[in-house]
């Protein structure tokens, strides 16, 4: 044993620990022994005990060295600074690195690039300062790389810039793109440009998902010099959530659950879109645009509207959500939007509810722009007059509904679902409709001299009116396919009712459906009829409705089909001699010289040999001579 440095005290406690251990390991004394060294006492008293060992000294602390080697912790996410990502570049970069992999870096620039017909001429802060921007001259189709440093954010938040991207020739300019990173699905592209976007600098935000760690610039030049992009006035703000309630004093609460931050925008849903946490904001930001804008509502918000929310500039307003959906609720006292001056609005993954107006319960649009309802439930929406979704007149845009369901929507007069009056199309398509109804013409739609009305792909169940229990048309042609039409009631019994009004119902060649007049009762389309034998309609999508049309010369139309039997060589190579006096090839034109006789058509092509008995040639023709008639059929 070893020791390299011991106190005196730990010695000494040492010594008489092992001292007292070895007392009492020896044999016990006998009691005669005893007796001879004892006192006169006959019984004396017993040994003191043994005074406890002092305790042992602490040991020392364990060295750094020492085993086991421990790596240390990893450090924490560094917090977001908004001063990392915010950068006007009129010093330096900021916390921007360039990380592209050919090692092409973005150039910080005061004034007008080296090219000519490309690039600002100054900066947008100022015009005499920095921005950054890629250099294009000899590095066609090379990747500029700018990322952030690694941040980490408690809920969604906007990034902000303002872009240049001039292409004098609009030819040679690159792509501009965003992309964001987070720890489980890594890049993702949030924003992108590619080509000329006109001499300016232009504004944009992206929304930064709660989940990113960092975000990035790339910049892709084009196959040319004229390919100078530029970025300036970065700018970083983080969403902030309203104040939690207070809690009463008395008695004690919980507190308050934080609120939760809206979620990024989910495809296709574009990313250029502003957050609205009320009803004012929405309505302000509508009414207050001077051009397009996109707002997104949190799901489960429910936006209580006292009166319609209007639009009159010829702007494109996009209004979603995502998730289970915002709801706009009218409270069966307003209409939800009123659009005018070429305003175009698309409403997009919605709960539209209790809608209530004179025309539009929903929409009312008169000399606006487009009008979409899109993977939205909408419920309960009335016009008193028409219109019990959307109504369009006075010269607007076309009208569409796609992947919706629309359930107890009416309108007084006409149209319980759409009524366009002199408007765009109306569209309905991958959609539900059920239990709507209009007073007069049309439970679902009402089209008076509009653009074509199409359908497809759309359940109409429980749907009634006094005359078109789904569709009334008025000069207002129609294409309609894959459509069911169920238990829908009219007073006049009609369906379908169209005046000066063809439908197209998408029938295959060889079939067909009748094209105008009423149509009754339930059916499914395109439940269509077939065409007799040797009949196919003129046209090479859709067939007439008559069938008037004969084969093709060179075909032979079995029931409802048009399909190529026979052509000259197949005849030439197959038939020695087609049956009856005189009879010849086919010529260069598809017709049969001979004399009078009977040829024998075979339903299929088959050799001389296989067809020479007559019971295995069931269709026949009789031929003229050549001169008087052509076998066209």
């Amino acid at each position: 044993l070893t020791v390299t440095s011991v106190s005196a005290a730990s010695i000494t406690a040492t010594t008489l620990a092992a001292a007292t251990i070895s007392a009492a390991a020896q044999p016990a004394i006998p009691l005669a022994a005893t007796a001879l060294t004892a006192a006169s006492d006959e019984s004396p008293p017993p040994p003191p005990p043994s005074p406890p060992p002092p305790p042992l000294s602490p040991p020392p602390p364990p060295s750094p060295l020492s085993p086991p080697f421990l790596p240390p912790p990893p450090p924490s996410l560094p917090p977001l600074l908004p001063d990392m990502i915010s950068c006007d570049f009129e010093v330096d970069n900021c916390a921007w690195i360039d990380t592209a992999p050919d090692g092409y870096s973005w150039t910080r620039m005061s004034g007008g690039t080296p090219s000519s017909d490309t690039g600002p001429s100054g900066d947008h802060t100022t015009g005499s300062g920095s921005y950054l921007y890629t250099e294009a001259s000899g590095r066609s189709n090379k990747l500029h790389q700018l990322e952030s440093p690694l941040f980490s954010l408690q809920q969604a938040a906007t990034l902000s810039f303002f872009y240049h991207m001039h292409d004098a020739l609009r030819l040679y300019m690159g792509t501009l793109s965003i992309e964001a990173y987070n720890n489980e699905t890594g890049w993702t592209t949030l924003w992108s440009r590619t080509g000329d976007q006109g001499n300016s600098w232009l504004d944009a935000a992206v929304i930064l998902p709660a989940s990113a760690t960092k975000v990035r610039f790339k910049g892709l030049t084009g196959s040319g010099f004229r390919s100078d992009m530029a970025l300036d006035d970065v700018s970083f703000m983080q969403f902030t959530p309203p104040p939690p309630p207070s809690a009463p004093p008395l008695p004690p609460l919980p507190p308050p659950s934080p609120p939760l931050s809206p979620p990024p925008p989910l495809p296709p849903l574009s990313p250029d879109f502003v957050a609205a946490a009320s009803e004012a904001e929405l309505r302000n930001l509508i009414q207050d645009a001077l051009a397009d804008v996109s707002i997104y509502l949190p799901p489960s918000a429910d936006f209580k509207l006292g009166s319609q929310i209007s639009c009159s500039s010829s702007i494109n307003v996009t209004v979603a959500s995502s998730g289970e959906g915002a709801t706009l609720d009218g409270q069966e006292q307003s209409g939800l939007f009123y659009l005018e001056g070429g305003c175009s609005l698309t409403l997009r993954g919605l709960i539209l509810v209790n809608g209530r107006a004179a025309q539009g319960g929903v929409v009312y649009a008169s000399g606006a722009g487009d009008v979409e309802i899109i993977d939205s439930d909408v419920r309960d929406c009335s016009a008193y007059t028409s219109g019990g979704v959307v109504s369009a007149d006075q010269n607007s845009g076309a009208v569409s509904i796609r992947g919706s369901t629309v359930t107890g929507c009416s309108a007084g007069t006409s149209g319980g679902v759409v009524n366009a009056y002199y408007s765009g199309a109306v569209s309905i398509s991958g959609s539900n409709v059920s239990g709507c109804s209009a007073g007069s013409d049309g439970g679902v739609v009402r089209a008076y001299n509009s653009e074509p009305l199409s359908i497809a792909g759309v359940d109409f169940t429980d749907n009634k009116a006094n005359s078109g229990s789904v569709l009334h048309l008025s000069s207002t042609p129609s294409s309609i396919s894959d459509a069911s039409f169920t238990a829908n009631i009219a007073g006049d019994g009609v369906t379908i009712q169209t005046l000066n009004s063809l439908i197209d119902w998408g029938c295959r060649l060889g079939s067909w459906m009748p094209r105008k007049g009423t149509f009754f009762g339930n059916f499914s389309v395109p439940k269509c009829n077939l065409c007799p034998a040797g009949y196919y309609g003129n046209r090479s999508d859709l067939t007439n409705p008559t069938c008037e049309s004969s084969c093709k010369r060179g075909y032979f139309c079995t029931l409802g089909t048009a399909e190529l039997l026979f052509t000259r060589r197949a005849i030439s190579r197959n038939f020695g001699v087609l049956g009856g006096a005189g009879g010849r090839w086919y010529d260069g034109e598809n017709h049969i010289r001979g004399g009078p006789g009977v040829v024998r058509w075979p339903a299929s092509c088959c050799s001389a040999r296989s067809c020479s008995s007559r019971r295995q040639l069931p269709h026949q023709m009789v031929l003229t001579t050549w001169a008087s008639r052509r076998a066209s059929e």
